[in-house]
């Protein structure tokens, strides 16, 4: 994957409401792009391999507590 660049980052914070101004930006441009690249390095053996099945509880089932 790509690194986002700063365009891409305030396109991001403004979808959430957020104003990233200088230095800021630049310091989480890059703080995101390291996650992201740390992120990516995880590959437990057999991680792609599963298949995930959505658990939907009916809305009108009590939940024991």
């Amino acid at each position: 994957m790509a690194d986002l660049n700063n365009d891409e980052i305030q396109a991001l914070a403004k979808a959430v409401g957020l104003t990233l101004n200088e230095p800021e930006l630049t310091q989480v441009t890059h703080s995101l792009n390291a996650m992201l690249e740390e992120m990516a390095a995880i590959d437990p053996p057999g991680f792609n391999l599963e298949e995930y099945v959505a658990v939907v509880q009916p809305a009108d089932m009590e939940v024991a507590e």
